[in-house]
Order: structure tokens, then C-alpha cells, then sequence
């Protein structure tokens, strides 16, 4: 019973860790989002996205008209010629279908080599600046529950990116 007891109390009380190198953190998603760099490909990516989104629209647009085309020539043509139009249909459907995932996956592709480019270059200032200011940890802040404002060194290492 006393064993239980104190394993209570020494569970109980407030633990305080004492360092004496800081332990920092950063907001790297407002640094992707703020940074020079990474707003200038959010830009690139964007007109990307809205390129294709334009080609895309023109391309289902041409599609329907082709679909309804084919629609109203039914009645009009004998049955073999009908299928061979559904199945030429069909052929075009899929060749855009291909196309626009082919399309969708090289801009992911960017996308992704961009920001990790970008999270690389960031990595190495956090290193350089930990270095120099005699930093043992940092933390992404998403991760971080509490901590105080001083501890926050995402403005310092905007400007380190920007400059």
C-alpha cells in the first residue's frame, strides 16, 4: 500500500525539465504560404490549375455537342454506323479521360517537387540559424500545444528566406 502510494505522488507532481539550450518553434505552413517563394509558386501553380481548367472545359464542352451530334444521328444512320460512331465516341472520351489524369498528375508532380524544394531550403536555414543561436530543438508549430511568443521564431526565419 505505501509503494502504491508514493508511485502516486511521484506521478502526480509537476516535473520541470531545466535546459540550457532553448527549444524553438516555427509555423513552417505560414512560412509556405507567406514567403516569397512560396507565393510565387502558388501563383505559378494556380495559373497552371487554371489552364488546365480552361482546356478541360473547352475540351467537354466539344464532347457533348459531339455526344448530342451523335444523338440525333440515330434514326438517321444504319446500325453499323451508329456503333462505329459510339465506339469512335467512346475512343475520344477515354483519349481526354487519359489526357486530363496525365495532365492532373504532372501538376501534382510539380506541385510537390516545388515545395519540397522549397521545405529543403527552409530545413537548411533552421540549421544554419540553430547553429548560430545554440538551438537544440525546434518544432514545427501544428505540433506545439502551448508555448510562450519569444519562443516563436517564424518571422525571423521569413526574413532569412526572403532575403
Amino acid at each position: 500500500m505505501r509503494k502504491i502510494v508514493l508511485i502516486i505522488f511521484f506521478l502526480c507532481t509537476p516535473i520541470k525539465a531545466f535546459c540550457n539550450e532553448p527549444i524553438v518553434i516555427v509555423d513552417i505552413d505560414f512560412l509556405l504560404k507567406n514567403s516569397k517563394k512560396g507565393i510565387s509558386i502558388q501563383k505559378e501553380i494556380n495559373l497552371e490549375s487554371e489552364k488546365n481548367l480552361k482546356f478541360f472545359e473547352k475540351e467537354e464542352k466539344s464532347l457533348k455537342e459531339k455526344e448530342k451530334n451523335i444523338s440525333t444521328k440515330k434514326n438517321i444512320l444504319s446500325q453499323n454506323d451508329f456503333v462505329k460512331e459510339v465506339e469512335n465516341f467512346r475512343k475520344e472520351v477515354a483519349a481526354y479521360n487519359s489526357e486530363k489524369s496525365k495532365k492532373v498528375q504532372e501538376l501534382n508532380s510539380i506541385k510537390t517537387k516545388k515545395i519540397g524544394d522549397l521545405l529543403k531550403e527552409i530545413n537548411s536555414i533552421l540549421i544554419d540559424y540553430s547553429k548560430k543561436n545554440n538551438i537544440s530543438t525546434t518544432l514545427d508549430k501544428k505540433y506545439v500545444i502551448m508555448t510562450k511568443k519569444d519562443n516563436d521564431i517564424t518571422e525571423k526565419i521569413l526574413e532569412i528566406l526572403d532575403n
